[in-house]
């Protein structure tokens, strides 16, 4: 297991494997140089599970790994996909997947333009980052601009790129959880009372989601557009139909697992398991 940093879903991957006497190694790269890494030191070890917290660190050490001959578990094609909310949307586009109306602008003015098309409703979100942080929602046209002005100043250039979504007004979302070809678990995320994000990370209700033959295909869709084996896909329940809104290639697993009662961890071991047999 490829990690920087063990959390709840690390610890319970590990358990999950001596439970299941399956041998689990855990690289740690920021203790561990890939460079020193060969044949020689993993020629017992039959693929590498991608669990990094940062974005950057799990790219690119998927990106060594692989060009070692490894397999890595999800891999870098989907890490970089879904890692980045422009590609992802690009690939869904293509793959005719319903999601909210998307548009990139690369300038402030730009933004403002687009904003004022949604009639200053809308979200901004970064290309690259999770956990709704600097996510903005934009409300009016005041708001916009000190939005998008703050966001220029910023030092990472990526914040220079603009990602607008129309607003869908919903009060919860579902969070899909794919494994393989199946759609193990869902759940919905409710919005906090004084926030309008709905991230479990940060508070939200969550309640069990039936796995309906709609939510099933989509999620299973998008998982064999992004070619993600473990996926967490997001999915707004929009007036005409289910809307993909972001697909996680990391996905945590603790609420989801808490909320249904799947034993997340012990499905990606058997699925794992599963990999190296066939």
């Amino acid at each position: 297991m490829v990690c920087d940093r063990i959390n709840w879903e690390e610890k319970e991957l590990i358990k999950a494997s001596k439970k299941k006497g399956v041998e689990m190694e855990v690289l740690n790269v920021k203790v561990r140089r890939l460079d020193k890494i060969s044949d020689k030191n993993y020629v017992n070890r039959d693929l590498f599970l991608q669990r990094c917290i940062s974005y950057y660190r799990g790219l690119y050490s998927t990106a060594i790994l692989e060009s070692k001959g490894y397999i890595v578990v999800n891999s870098y094609r989907t890490s970089s996909i879904c890692g980045n909310k422009l590609l992802t949307s690009l690939v869904l586009r293509k793959g005719n997947v319903p999601t909210p109306k998307t548009f990139i602008a690369f300038s402030k003015e730009q933004a403002l333009e687009i904003l004022a098309e949604l009639n200053y409703f809308a979200i901004i979100k970064p290309l690259i980052g999770s956990w709704g942080r600097l996510v903005a929602l934009i409300q009016d046209k005041e708001t916009a601009n000190v939005i998008l002005t703050l966001r220029e100043e910023l030092d990472n250039p990526l914040h220079k790129i603009f990602y607008i979504q129309e607003y869908i007004p919903v009060r919860r979302d579902i969070r899909t959880f794919v494994i393989g070809d199946e759609v193990v678990a869902a759940m919905y995320r409710y919005k906090l009372r004084n926030d309008w994000r709905s991230n479990a990370t940060i508070g939200a209700k969550t309640e069990p989601c039936k796995i309906t033959k709609e939510l099933m295909e989509l999620s299973l869709r998008v998982a064999e557009i992004v070619k993600g084996e473990i996926i967490g896909i997001d999915i707004l329940e929009g007036k005409e139909g289910l809307l993909v809104s972001e697909v996680n290639h990391n996905p945590q697993f603790k609420a989801v697992t808490k909320t249904t009662g799947v034993k997340i961890n012990e499905r990606i071991i058997d699925y794992l398991v599963h990999l190296i047999r066939k």
